[in-house]
């Protein structure tokens, strides 16, 4: 008797799936890529969000396993690169993010959206805490903190939007983890 072949997934099927899972760090980088579009001048506010900490809350909240620790800095990293600050304030910020959000995601767990929009505003004071802090310590002075406060306030409110549309990549993703 010939023994029974198991058949795998295809290589499309794999291939697919992994598109699928390196959707939220593509999401990161779109965040970070956001971030220096002069919407500003569209809206009349003079403030870059920080569209990437939404990314890395939501992702660090509902499907951490998507959206690894490396991913995490390396979108931090661009963001570095890209912002012409110092080098890891970001990569540094968001991995501390992440872990925090880590090991308070039951809390979040099939919550009221208002709950995670709460946590995200905590979130968001400890990330520009953290990000002030590095800056002041890195630039060798306290430096102003109005412009922090007034890009968390702008994060802050953004995050239901922007929290809507990465729950619809998570509905793309939820059939294929």
């Amino acid at each position: 008797m010939k023994p029974k072949e198991t058949i795998g997934p295809t290589p499309a099927a794999r291939a697919g799936k992994l598109a699928l899972l390196t959707l939220p760090f593509l999401v990161g980088l779109f965040c970070v890529f956001l971030t220096f579009v002069p919407l500003g001048s569209i809206v009349g506010i003079e403030v870059a969000p920080a569209f990437a900490l939404m990314a890395v809350y939501f992702w660090a909240a509902h499907q951490p396993e998507t959206f690894p620790p490396y991913a995490v800095f390396a979108v931090g990293l661009l963001q570095d690169l890209l912002s012409a600050g110092p080098i890891g304030l970001w990569a540094f910020t968001y991995v501390v993010i992440y872990g925090v959000v880590q090991t308070q995601r039951l809390v979040f767990a099939g919550r009221v959206p208002l709950v995670l929009w709460t946590g995200f505003a905590l979130t968001a004071l400890l990330a520009g805490t953290i990000a002030w802090s590095v800056a002041s310590l890195y630039y060798g002075r306290v430096l102003p903190p109005g412009p922090v406060l007034l890009q968390l306030i702008v994060t802050v409110a953004l995050f239901p939007i922007f929290a809507t549309l990465f729950a619809r990549v998570e509905r793309i993703l939820a059939p294929s983890i």
